[in-house]
């Protein structure tokens, strides 16, 4: 569809998918113009039809957000999906993709994709544009479209405000916001001053996982998995691995005793955070208290970041 006041751009793209026949053209997919970022956000060119499926260039193409095409998002793995759904079915699958345009140009808002199969109808709405700046700051909008790592970066954030706001703590360094990082060795997400004393925690973040939204039945969250070292007793959240992070903010040799170390889950399914005490070897995880509502904290905690950077 042409017109005068808006950019050329697809309405609807449909078929029976099949592997395609000949080699992708990169140096045309190349040619394509996009531009480095959209809405701070990292896109490429992709395809209503896939590749995969015998789709071709031209009309074809659009910019999409890359976490949603790449499958690197929980909505971007729903699209990923339906897509391979609709190829594994080929030729008895009909395929469709519907972009919704919000605005002038050929950048769709969102993105109906549709497999049909002799037995089933399966349609869903992914989002592919993030720069309205409302809507950046709501949570139901902005996690479906939300990598691992900012989904991380999100729950980090949380603790943060629920740390400050519910224990008027002392944030010393944040993972993100000061420590620096050496090489492959993961900083220490959070370290406060709590009541008067030091404490190290690390921050677990759920949404996407299968454990998110669940709760045993004596209504705690189910207990986070700590990762692993090939060193006994140095695993995540031990005092050996944390004493190793702690060296460029206190002195941990002669007389060094170790620290408190606390870990926060925050679950994004359940909107509840809750924070488990973990012994010097990392594990043996307990609850410390009962899981608190991380509504109010996650809202805030978006906002910080979108008026920081722009876009989670």
């Amino acid at each position: 569809m042409a017109g005068t006041s808006h950019a050329d751009r697809t309405l609807l793209a449909v078929g029976h998918p099949e592997p395609p026949c000949e080699a992708r053209d990169a140096p045309y997919q190349r040619g394509y113009p996009l531009p480095d970022l959209y809405a701070g956000r990292a896109v490429d060119r992709g395809h209503f039809i896939p590749y995969s499926g015998g789709g071709h260039y031209g009309p074809n193409l659009f910019v999409q957000d890359r976490a949603l095409n790449r499958g690197w998002s929980r909505d971007g793995r729903g699209y990923r999906f339906l897509e391979r759904a609709a190829v594994a079915g080929a030729p008895h699958t009909l395929m469709f993709t519907r972009p919704r345009y919000i605005d002038d140009t050929d950048v769709p808002g969102f993105i109906d994709l549709g497999v049909v199969t002799g037995t089933d109808v399966a349609v869903h709405r992914f989002r592919n544009r993030f720069d309205d700046t409302e809507s950046r700051r709501e949570l139901s909008i902005v996690l479906p479209g939300a990598t691992n790592a900012q989904i991380g970066a999100l729950g980090e954030e949380t603790a943060s405000v629920l740390l400050t706001e519910n224990f008027n703590a002392v944030l010393v360094a944040m993972g993100d916001a000061g420590l620096p990082r050496d090489g492959s060795c993961q900083d220490l997400d959070l370290l406060a001053i709590v009541d008067g004393e030091l404490i190290a925690y690390e921050v677990k973040t759920r949404y996407a996982a299968a454990k998110a939204g669940r709760l045993t039945r004596t209504g705690n969250l189910l207990r986070p998995r700590m990762q692993r070292s090939r060193v006994p007793g140095s695993g995540q959240a031990s005092q050996p691995y944390v004493a190793e992070r702690l060296a460029g903010q206190i002195d941990v040799g002669h007389g060094y005793e170790g620290i408190v170390v606390q870990i926060i889950t925050v679950d994004f399914v359940a909107m509840l955070a809750q924070w488990f005490d973990v012994n010097d070897k990392g594990s043996g995880l307990r609850p410390a208290a009962a899981p608190i509502d991380c509504t109010a904290a996650a809202h805030r905690a978006l906002q910080q970041i979108v008026d920081h950077r722009g876009q989670l």
